[in-house]
């Protein structure tokens, strides 16, 4: 029997069960889906953490601290920064913020808000760009003036509209305070996945204020989070920040209190766990697709003993093993062919259509789906075997006497 003749009847005996068929095809489908979906987003958001690290530019180290438990003589202070340049002429930017929650009220509508107080060289080190008026200054910094910049998702969901510079808006800081702050600035939205969180009702909004204002206005807040430097492309940012590192620590006494590291140092890290999240799903998928195999198997073994008295005849007739083996194979790879061709579309619509929800443009390597098509042959042709060995070596007598 050729290879034709054993596909013709492979197709038929799937067609006389489409249902059964396409239930036990589901195991592989949805494998192959997740495995094209989770390589297709895992790919996007890298891609996309990579472009937001180079927006930030290659050449920008943080300062932060050792450990999550610091103690007041070992905070970093806004004063540090002219310790840092003293230290360090090479600094092209230096800049620095700090984090905190409050709530904004607008005319009648309160809302949680995440208060940013930054220096004015912050827009040097993030991709912003302003919609309207202007972003925090030097004065703004040094003066503590009650001025805020806020976001076009801010804008157009309390005054629907973005030309809003000059209103007040009210802020009511932890002591129970008010502050009345004037808008100078709106940052324009970038249409990315941040952007769709940052437009989500359920999150705070986020707003940015002069360092100095932010910290008159909360308790005990003195302390930075971090101080970010930017340096010319061709210095050595090793040592540059082995030695901001010795000074600040000689300068407060303390010792392994502070680290630095490079946007390649944190754009590492976040490619490692977009990798290890990765490949913890895929595994999840692995499993899905194994599941799939082990449901072929079984169909087929029904298949076979529902197919004992046709075996026979077939074999009485002539039919040698080989031939048998041929078309349960060729059962087991159709199946799993399909599978994996409707896993793969299904993947490609379902990593469109999550990219577009989260913002960032897809990423589908063709190598992933030749592998996963050429996985799905593969698992059809290893489950396969089983059965098929099975029912070849059925006796064509005892197979005839069958009922």
């Amino acid at each position: 029997m050729s290879f034709f003749e054993g596909f013709l009847q492979a197709l038929e005996s799937l067609r006389a069960n489409k249902l059964r068929s396409f239930l036990t095809m589901l195991g592989i489908i949805m494998g192959v889906f997740s495995i094209i979906t989770i390589m297709a987003i895992g790919n996007a958001t890298e891609e996309y953490v990579n472009m937001q690290f180079e927006k930030m530019g290659a050449n920008v180290l943080q300062i932060g601290y050792k450990s999550m438990s610091v103690s007041n003589d070992e905070w970093l202070y806004i004063e540090d920064i002219e310790t840092i340049k003293k230290v360090a002429p090479e600094i092209k930017n230096i800049a620095t913020h700090i984090q905190r929650h409050g709530t904004l009220r607008i005319d009648e509508n309160t809302r949680d808000a995440m208060i940013y107080g930054l220096t004015a060289q912050y827009k040097e080190f993030s991709p912003i760009e302003m919609a309207e008026g202007r972003f925090i200054s030097d004065f703004d910094v040094s003066s503590n003036t009650k001025v805020m910049v806020v976001d076009e998702f801010f804008a157009n969901r309390y005054f629907n509209k973005t030309d809003i510079v000059g209103e007040t808006i009210r802020f009511k800081a932890p002591s129970g305070v008010n502050y009345s702050l004037k808008i100078i600035g709106v940052i324009k939205a970038e249409n990315d996945m941040m952007a769709g969180l940052l437009d989500n009702e359920k999150m705070p909004t986020q707003v940015y204020m002069p360092i100095t204002t932010v910290q008159q206005m909360f308790y005990n807040n003195k302390r930075l989070d971090n101080i970010s430097i930017s340096l010319e492309k061709d210095e050595d940012y090793k040592e540059i920040g082995d030695r901001i590192v010795r000074a600040l620590e000689l300068h407060k006494g303390k010792k392994d209190a502070y680290m630095v590291y490079s946007t390649q140092d944190m754009q590492k890290i976040f490619s490692s766990v977009i990798g290890v999240i990765s490949a913890v799903l895929i595994v999840i998928a692995l499993i899905t697709l194994v599941v799939g195999g082990i449901g072929i198997v079984n169909i087929l073994l029904v298949s076979v003993t529902e197919r004992i008295r046709e075996i026979g005849i077939r074999k009485a007739l002539g039919a040698q093993k080989k031939d048998i083996i041929l078309q349960f194979i060729t059962e087991s790879i159709i199946m799993t062919g399909i599978s994996g061709l409707a896993g793969i579309i299904l993947g490609i619509l379902g990593g469109n259509i999550i990219s577009q929800v989260i913002g960032i443009p897809p990423v589908v390597d063709i190598p992933i789906i030749v592998s996963a098509f050429t996985g799905s042959i593969l698992l059809g042709l290893i489950f396969g075997v089983y059965p098929a060995k099975k029912a070849a070596d059925l006796d064509p007598i005892e197979s005839l006497r069958y009922e």
